[in-house]
Protein backbone atom coordinates (compact mmCIF):
# COMPACT_ATOMS: atom_id res chain seq x y z
CA UNK A 1 0.00 0.00 0.00
CA UNK A 2 3.05 2.77 0.69
CA UNK A 3 4.39 1.86 -2.68
CA UNK A 4 1.11 2.91 -4.29
CA UNK A 5 1.21 5.79 -2.40
CA UNK A 6 4.52 7.07 -3.23
CA UNK A 7 3.22 6.28 -6.87
CA UNK A 8 0.21 8.30 -6.58
CA UNK A 9 2.38 11.36 -5.69
CA UNK A 10 4.95 11.33 -7.61
CA UNK A 11 2.78 10.80 -10.39
CA UNK A 12 0.81 13.97 -8.91
CA UNK A 13 4.01 15.97 -8.61
CA UNK A 14 5.16 14.95 -12.62
CA UNK A 15 1.32 16.64 -13.15
CA UNK A 16 2.19 19.23 -11.04
CA UNK A 17 5.54 19.77 -12.94
CA UNK A 18 3.67 19.51 -16.21
CA UNK A 19 1.27 22.35 -15.51
CA UNK A 20 3.92 24.96 -14.52
CA UNK A 21 5.82 23.97 -17.68
CA UNK A 22 2.90 24.86 -19.24
CA UNK A 23 2.28 28.12 -17.79
CA UNK A 24 5.82 28.98 -18.05
CA UNK A 25 5.21 28.47 -21.96
CA UNK A 26 1.94 30.56 -21.98
CA UNK A 27 3.68 33.16 -20.55
CA UNK A 28 6.69 33.21 -23.47
CA UNK A 29 4.62 32.59 -25.92
CA UNK A 30 2.19 35.65 -25.22
CA UNK A 31 5.48 37.54 -24.83
CA UNK A 32 6.22 36.78 -28.25
CA UNK A 33 2.65 36.97 -29.92
CA UNK A 34 2.41 40.28 -28.13
CA UNK A 35 5.75 41.04 -29.65
CA UNK A 36 4.90 39.68 -33.22
CA UNK A 37 1.23 41.26 -33.53
CA UNK A 38 2.40 44.39 -31.97
CA UNK A 39 6.00 45.04 -33.03
CA UNK A 40 6.41 48.70 -32.04
CA UNK A 41 5.53 47.47 -28.41
CA UNK A 42 9.21 46.92 -28.01
CA UNK A 43 11.37 48.32 -30.82
CA UNK A 44 11.63 52.00 -28.95
CA UNK A 45 12.80 49.61 -25.80
CA UNK A 46 15.48 47.96 -27.99
CA UNK A 47 16.38 50.33 -30.17
CA UNK A 48 17.10 52.67 -26.32
CA UNK A 49 18.82 49.98 -24.71
CA UNK A 50 21.45 49.24 -27.77
CA UNK A 51 21.72 52.96 -28.70
CA UNK A 52 22.13 54.29 -24.68
CA UNK A 53 19.37 56.92 -25.48
CA UNK A 54 18.29 57.42 -21.92
CA UNK A 55 21.40 57.57 -19.70
CA UNK A 56 22.43 59.93 -18.60
CA UNK A 57 25.72 61.37 -19.97
CA UNK A 58 27.81 61.42 -16.84
CA UNK A 59 26.51 58.49 -15.24
CA UNK A 60 27.89 56.75 -18.81
CA UNK A 61 30.63 58.28 -19.50
CA UNK A 62 33.28 55.76 -21.19
CA UNK A 63 30.72 53.59 -22.32
CA UNK A 64 30.21 55.63 -25.27
CA UNK A 65 31.87 53.03 -27.53
CA UNK A 66 29.06 49.94 -26.19
CA UNK A 67 26.59 51.61 -27.96
CA UNK A 68 24.82 50.64 -31.48
CA UNK A 69 22.69 53.55 -33.56
CA UNK A 70 22.93 50.82 -36.78
CA UNK A 71 19.70 50.34 -37.11
CA UNK A 72 20.02 47.36 -39.00
CA UNK A 73 21.82 45.45 -36.00
CA UNK A 74 19.16 46.54 -33.55
CA UNK A 75 16.38 45.30 -36.03
CA UNK A 76 18.70 41.66 -36.22
CA UNK A 77 18.42 41.75 -32.23
CA UNK A 78 15.06 42.43 -32.05
CA UNK A 79 13.94 39.79 -34.23
CA UNK A 80 16.29 37.58 -32.62
CA UNK A 81 14.96 38.33 -29.53
CA UNK A 82 11.11 37.52 -30.95
CA UNK A 83 11.92 34.17 -32.54
CA UNK A 84 14.03 33.07 -29.14
CA UNK A 85 10.93 34.07 -27.06
CA UNK A 86 8.55 31.92 -29.85
CA UNK A 87 11.12 29.67 -29.53
CA UNK A 88 11.13 28.88 -25.88
CA UNK A 89 7.43 28.87 -25.81
CA UNK A 90 7.21 26.49 -28.67
CA UNK A 91 9.89 23.85 -26.67
CA UNK A 92 7.79 24.64 -23.18
CA UNK A 93 4.40 23.64 -24.70
CA UNK A 94 6.33 20.34 -26.30
CA UNK A 95 7.64 19.48 -23.16
CA UNK A 96 4.59 20.60 -21.04
CA UNK A 97 1.88 18.72 -22.68
CA UNK A 98 4.37 15.70 -23.65
CA UNK A 99 5.23 15.33 -19.65
CA UNK A 100 1.04 16.18 -18.91
CA UNK A 101 0.35 12.65 -20.91
CA UNK A 102 3.30 10.66 -19.61
CA UNK A 103 2.32 11.46 -15.90
CA UNK A 104 1.59 7.17 -15.24
CA UNK A 105 5.05 6.77 -16.37
CA UNK A 106 8.30 8.47 -14.87
CA UNK A 107 10.88 6.97 -17.62
CA UNK A 108 8.36 8.32 -20.27
CA UNK A 109 7.63 11.91 -18.13
CA UNK A 110 11.49 11.83 -17.92
CA UNK A 111 12.51 11.21 -21.50
CA UNK A 112 9.58 14.53 -22.64
CA UNK A 113 11.80 17.30 -20.08
CA UNK A 114 14.49 17.19 -22.82
CA UNK A 115 12.14 19.68 -24.39
CA UNK A 116 11.78 21.70 -21.00
CA UNK A 117 15.34 21.93 -20.60
CA UNK A 118 15.82 22.91 -24.23
CA UNK A 119 12.77 25.64 -23.74
CA UNK A 120 13.99 26.35 -20.24
CA UNK A 121 17.88 27.37 -21.49
CA UNK A 122 16.80 29.20 -24.59
CA UNK A 123 14.70 31.54 -22.34
CA UNK A 124 17.55 32.07 -20.34
CA UNK A 125 19.57 32.85 -22.97
CA UNK A 126 16.86 35.58 -23.66
CA UNK A 127 16.48 37.28 -20.03
CA UNK A 128 19.33 35.64 -18.04
CA UNK A 129 22.06 36.24 -20.81
CA UNK A 130 20.67 38.30 -22.63
CA UNK A 131 18.87 41.29 -20.73
CA UNK A 132 20.59 41.07 -17.67
CA UNK A 133 24.31 40.05 -18.50
CA UNK A 134 24.81 41.88 -22.08
CA UNK A 135 21.88 44.78 -22.35
CA UNK A 136 22.43 45.20 -18.18
CA UNK A 137 26.23 45.10 -18.37
CA UNK A 138 27.20 45.95 -21.79
CA UNK A 139 24.72 48.38 -22.64
CA UNK A 140 24.16 49.76 -19.33
CA UNK A 141 20.93 49.22 -19.20
CA UNK A 142 21.09 49.14 -15.39
CA UNK A 143 22.29 53.21 -15.51
CA UNK A 144 19.37 53.53 -18.20
CA UNK A 145 16.45 56.11 -16.73
CA UNK A 146 13.97 55.36 -19.47
CA UNK A 147 14.97 51.92 -20.77
CA UNK A 148 15.85 50.08 -17.95
CA UNK A 149 14.47 46.09 -18.24
CA UNK A 150 16.69 45.13 -15.89
CA UNK A 151 13.69 43.91 -13.30
CA UNK A 152 11.38 42.47 -15.75
CA UNK A 153 14.56 40.04 -17.08
CA UNK A 154 15.38 39.33 -13.51
CA UNK A 155 11.89 38.10 -12.78
CA UNK A 156 11.74 35.79 -16.33
CA UNK A 157 15.16 34.17 -15.23
CA UNK A 158 13.89 33.49 -11.40
CA UNK A 159 10.42 31.97 -13.57
CA UNK A 160 12.35 30.45 -15.58
CA UNK A 161 15.06 28.94 -13.08
CA UNK A 162 12.26 27.58 -10.55
CA UNK A 163 10.49 25.77 -13.31
CA UNK A 164 13.64 24.06 -14.21
CA UNK A 165 14.40 23.29 -10.82
CA UNK A 166 10.52 21.82 -10.22
CA UNK A 167 11.10 19.43 -13.11
CA UNK A 168 14.46 18.51 -12.18
CA UNK A 169 13.49 17.70 -8.69
CA UNK A 170 10.42 15.99 -10.09
CA UNK A 171 12.57 14.19 -12.28
CA UNK A 172 15.24 12.83 -9.86
CA UNK A 173 12.48 12.20 -6.59
CA UNK A 174 10.43 10.08 -9.10
CA UNK A 175 13.36 8.63 -10.14
CA UNK A 176 14.91 7.11 -6.74
CA UNK A 177 11.14 6.90 -5.75
CA UNK A 178 10.99 3.88 -8.42
CA UNK A 179 14.05 2.39 -8.23
CA UNK A 180 13.58 2.33 -3.94
CA UNK A 181 9.86 0.13 -4.82
CA UNK A 182 12.24 -2.01 -7.46
CA UNK A 183 14.55 -2.42 -4.68
CA UNK A 184 12.13 -3.22 -2.51
CA UNK A 185 9.92 -5.92 -4.61
CA UNK A 186 13.22 -7.30 -5.16
CA UNK A 187 13.96 -8.13 -1.63
CA UNK A 188 10.37 -9.28 -0.99
CA UNK A 189 10.94 -11.92 -3.96
CA UNK A 190 14.31 -13.12 -2.43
Amino acid sequence: MATNNASSIWRTARLVASLVVLMTAAYYSLVAFDNITNPQSNWAFIQGVLSGDGVNEAAGAGFEWHYIDNETFQLVGYITVIACETLTGILLLIGGFTGLFRTRDDVAWAAAQKWTYFGGFLGLGVFFFGFLTVGGNWFIMYLNETWNGMEPAFQNSVMTITMLILVTGVLVGSQVGSALKDTESASETA
